[in-house]
């Protein structure tokens, strides 16, 4: 956090350098701005000022048009939104996304209140995170609105009529997703894109996390680690999907359906336990062959 300070209005308020410090109506009115930027909407000098303006809860005289020569102090101020960003290896600048928090864990659609994943996806099944990484990835490669729309249909679901300790979501059911996806497109564009940002957030994260299991630590980056040892066909993969297929294959979990309604969280550790072994083994091949 950064205090901000205008002695000529007597202002002093603190507000959040990135987007894991902002609360819920910080989080969804910067993801909007964000995304106008994102789309050519706005410049960079206008979200930078449009988003000081928010974080200080203060009402910009034309929020069209910034006239930036005109607001010499205001930009001078709004100078540090750029720490809501740093530059890729590309130089681009990107948004900071270090968060695995929730920052919208519910909203209305419709007369009712849907609720979306709790912090870290702990609520999250298998089946779920599959196809929001589906739907995430889409929206990447064509930036087609429906995508986004789909997925807060496939993570936000009305409450259970009976609450249970690890989900007060109703099970998810893909086959009612076209129908929920039309219930969402009628939602601020600050929810929409927000929640998008967290799965991205949460994905980056999830190249790097480390976790206890029964008191030891395991690195999940070794699940996205590239092995030059290995042989690679030029044939494309199908990612997710195909851990999806090869852990029913096994039958660790039960079938395809009781694979996808399986915990993400105890998949993921599946996973690290299949390719553990594998460098084990290959480990122990080496030291026979010395």
């Amino acid at each position: 956090m950064r205090l901000i300070e205008i002695p000529a209005i007597k202002f002093k308020k603190y507000v959040p350098e990135q987007l894991s410090e902002c609360d819920f109506l910080q989080y969804i009115e910067i993801s909007a701005l964000i995304f106008k930027y994102q789309i050519g909407e706005i410049t960079y000098e206008q979200f930078r000022i449009l988003a000081f303006y928010k974080l200080l809860e203060m009402k910009p005289v034309n929020t069209d048009k910034v006239d930036i020569e005109k607001q010499s102090n205001l930009y001078q101020f709004s100078q540090f939104i750029d720490l809501f960003f740093e530059e890729n290896e590309a130089k681009e600048k990107v948004i900071k996304q270090y968060y695995i928090d929730n920052k919208i864990p519910s909203i209305r659609a419709g007369i009712f209140k849907h609720y979306g994943p709790s912090n870290e996806f702990n609520n999250v099944t298998f089946g779920e995170y599959i196809d929001g990484l589906e739907a995430f990835i889409d929206f990447n490669q064509t930036g087609e609105m429906i995508y986004l729309y789909r997925l807060l249909a496939i993570f936000y679901r009305k409450p259970k009529f009976f609450k249970s300790s690890f989900d007060i979501r109703r099970t998810y059911d893909a086959n009612d997703l076209e129908k929920r996806t039309e219930l969402f497109k009628h939602q601020y564009i600050g929810i929409v894109y927000g929640f998008y940002l967290y799965f991205a957030s949460f994905q980056k994260y999830l190249t790097s996390a480390k976790i206890f299991v029964e008191g030891n630590e395991i690195d999940l980056s070794i699940l996205y680690e590239q092995n030059s040892d290995d042989y690679k066909s030029d044939i494309p993969g199908i990612g997710m999907k195909g851990v999806l297929f090869s852990m029913a294959e096994s039958g660790v979990f039960g079938d395809q359906t009781e694979t996808r309604n399986t915990s993400l969280w105890l998949v993921m550790i599946k996973m690290y336990d299949i390719v553990k072994r594998n460098a084990d083994e290959k480990a122990a091949h080496k030291q026979l062959n010395k």
